[in-house]
């Protein structure tokens, strides 16, 4: 297939729809030789913060000279973001070749699946396929293989002994799938944890890391809880965090307030692989201020300043609030949100509404979206004082840039489906690259 016809072809299965369980993906990985065998694999689920705290344990080990693949779903700004490896060049994304072959291979063996009066894979399956078989052509030391959903029945969960499992901050999403209370979502993220394995982990809440325990002592494996006293913020802005973890001082290229778990929690990883690997202090200081993770309080233009953050859960949203608050306290600042129906969009704009000057809101894309007219009624009846409608994110932004001053923010914010539709021809400078630089 070519790249053209590849990409076509995965759309199409995206009609397959979402189905967990492991006995597709077993039968798939076993007729392709088990690629996920011959990897050496940090497994990360979680909530929130997945994203980010992949990307600064990726930098740390690319900085620290490993060849370090990783799977990230789903894609925000274009597919290939998927399927990277990092090294001390910094990241790289799949070529477009590589993909399509790979692409072609999977198919293959899935079509063999489906004629053979088996389920055939679904999309999320053929992609983690992909996945295994990129990195071993690669060659990577390492590979951070990022949780669809859940973890007990995701298809990453196919792997038999990762060198560590990492759990991020959990909360409450996706319960029609996971179950109504975070307890129940907490035991299905914790599938991920293996037999005798090692798990690291954050958590806000005691409950969750109750039942994190709970897993861990059932698999015989050995549970380090990250404690939020070893955690100190020295100094914040738009540009990124200086802080303390157990007493080494670290400063992050990404914003935003809850960066300091996410890079806390991947330090603490770092700190756990097992030899051979080998990171010094030095590289741990590198890596988190290379790291770049985009659309999580991305700053993509300075004047006026637009920021971006996927606060697409409440959780996300009380995050984003709080930086808001924190690292833009005497700013005017103006929104723009879309969202999915199945999130609790009322509990995420009662944390924002009140810190915006004014709103359009946006009918996400896809079946999911949430129309943009329920969510500005959300708006009013939490006392934003200016509610608007708008097509599409090119449009919102258009419209509020009318009305925002130089000195004032400009917030674009909710699920990342729609990021990749900004108008990123009318941004200028490179924000991610000055920071690497700085």
């Amino acid at each position: 297939m070519t790249y053209e016809e590849a990409m076509a072809y995965i759309k199409k299965t995206e009609t397959r729809g979402m189905s967990l369980g492991l006995h597709r993906m077993r039968e798939l990985c076993r007729r392709l030789g088990d690629p996920q065998k011959k990897l050496s694999i940090i497994h990360i689920a979680g909530t929130n913060g997945k994203g980010s705290t992949a990307a600064y344990i990726s930098s740390i080990l690319g900085v620290s000279g490993y060849l370090t693949g990783r799977y990230v779903s789903p894609a925000v700004f274009q597919y290939e973001e998927c399927i990277q490896y990092e090294d001390r060049e910094g990241v790289h994304y799949i070529d477009p070749e590589l993909l399509a072959a790979l692409i072609t291979r999977v198919a293959s063996v899935s079509e063999q699946m489906a004629s053979g009066g088996m389920e055939a894979p679904t999309s999320f399956e053929m992609e983690t396929a992909v996945a295994f078989l990129a990195f071993c052509h690669w060659q990577c030391r390492a590979v951070i293989l990022e949780v669809g959903l859940g973890g007990e029945e995701d298809a990453t969960n196919v792997i038999d002994k990762p060198l560590l499992s990492v759990i991020t901050p959990i909360s409450r999403d996706h319960r029609e799938i996971l179950g109504d209370t975070v307890e129940d979502i907490a035991r299905h993220k914790a599938g991920i944890i293996k037999e005798g394995g090692t798990v690291i982990a954050y958590q806000r809440e005691k409950r969750i890391e109750q039942v994190l325990a709970e897993q861990a002592k059932k698999k015989g494996a050995a549970l380090t809880l990250l404690k939020k006293d070893d955690m100190m913020r020295i100094s914040a802005d738009d540009r990124g965090m200086l802080f303390s973890y157990q007493g080494e001082t670290f400063r992050t290229g990404m914003s935003g307030i809850y960066q300091i778990e996410n890079a806390c929690l991947a330090l603490e990883t770092c700190r756990h692989l097992p030899p051979p690997y080998s990171v010094t202090i030095e590289q741990q200081i590198s890596g988190i201020r290379r790291a770049v993770w985009r659309g999580r309080f991305e700053v993509v233009s300075t004047e006026p300043l637009i920021i971006l953050d996927g606060a697409h859960n409440p959780d996300g949203a009380k995050a984003l609030a709080e930086s808001i608050g924190q690292l833009l306290p005497d700013r005017v600042r103006h929104g723009i949100m879309g969202v999915f129906r199945d999130k609790e969009y009322e509990k995420m704009v009662s944390y924002l509404a009140p810190l915006l000057t004014d709103i359009v809101t946006i009918t996400a894309p896809g079946e999911r979206g949430l129309p943009k007219e329920i969510l500005a009624e959300a708006f009013r009846r939490n006392g934003c004082p200016l509610v608007t409608t708008a097509q599409n994110v090119s449009l919102a932004l258009k419209e509020v840039r009318k009305r925002c001053k130089k000195e004032e923010v400009i917030l674009i914010f909710g699920s990342l489906s729609f990021f990749k539709e900004l108008p990123w021809h009318d941004f200028y400078g490179n924000p991610i690259k000055e920071r690497e630089n700085s």
